[in-house]
């Protein structure tokens, strides 16, 4: 009976022993997941009602310290959600509490959200802000109507956006264009053709790309406004130009008339969706 117990704890150690063996060898040989955790899992940030009651008169230092720390620790995960809750939106909306007038917040941060971290509700909070400061800052107009137009598709916000940056200085032909589009697409026709000419009128190379873009552009606002008038209904009572921008007639055809070159309604360029990140 001694022999038969200690015979079962020796089995008992052999499978324990062989166990372990295996364990150990499946442990060594099998690789182990990393361990990650994402700067939205692992930065703290503090409300702003907390930074109103203890800033201790720092407001500027503690703005300072925790630009330098957004700007060594940022990353470019891309944030899904809309929610207001990227820890980098966080950040800066802070800074934007301590130190409303601190530009660089306004012109990197909105920038960073909207292209880097994708982060579009967040990055309209802060160019919002921002222009409520700077209402005249070329620069930051132009980030700010980018993303309103381009990103977000607001082009009720991109519209004042655009009119006030051909207002305030020389616009580019790009510039001039989207305006133009805005005007268009809203139903101002008459004004975005005679943005376009007066941008034509003051190129000096009439056959630049830019120049040739242009009249082409011009070409399609003016064609959708003669055949909207002289295809209407009460077109006898109204003036219409019988003339295309070359000059050349329109063709009445079946009853209808129409241009004598092939031409595409001046709208707004949308941008393709991003695909699943």
């Amino acid at each position: 009976m001694g022999l038969s117990k200690y015979f079962s704890t020796t089995v008992y150690i052999v499978i324990a022993g062989l166990a372990l063996s295996g364990a150990r060898l499946v442990s060594k040989n099998q690789e182990k997941p990393a361990l990650f955790v994402t700067k939205q899992q692992s930065t703290l940030n503090l409300q702003n009602n907390f930074w109103q009651y203890f800033h201790l008169g720092q407001k500027r230092l503690a703005s300072s310290l925790i630009w330098i720390s957004t700007i060594l620790e940022s990353d470019v995960d891309h944030y899904k959600n809309k929610d207001l809750n990227s820890w980098m939106f966080l950040r800066f909306n802070t800074i934007s509490f301590l130190e409303p007038k601190f530009y660089e917040n306004y012109a990197f941060g909105g920038v960073y959200l909207s292209i880097v971290k994708d982060d579009l509700p967040g990055a309209s909070v802060i160019y919002d802000k921002g222009l409520s400061i700077y209402p005249n800052d070329y620069s930051l107009l132009k980030d700010a109507g980018f993303h309103y137009y381009f990103e977000v598709g607001d082009y009720e916000k991109a519209l004042p956006i655009y009119k006030k940056l051909v207002q305030i200085n020389l616009p580019s032909p790009q510039i001039v264009s989207t305006l133009a589009r805005l005007e268009s697409n809203i139903g101002k026709k008459e004004d975005a053709l005679n943005l376009l000419r007066d941008r034509y009128q003051q190129l000096n190379d009439k056959n630049s790309i830019i120049a040739l873009k242009t009249y082409s552009s011009m070409y399609s606002l003016k064609a959708e406004l003669d055949l909207e008038c002289l295809n209407s209904t009460d077109s006898i009572s109204k003036t219409c130009s019988l003339v295309d921008l070359d000059g050349e007639r329109y063709i009445l055809a079946q009853g209808k008339y129409k241009a004598v070159k092939d031409w595409i309604p001046f709208r707004i360029k949308t941008k393709k969706k991003k695909g699943p990140q």
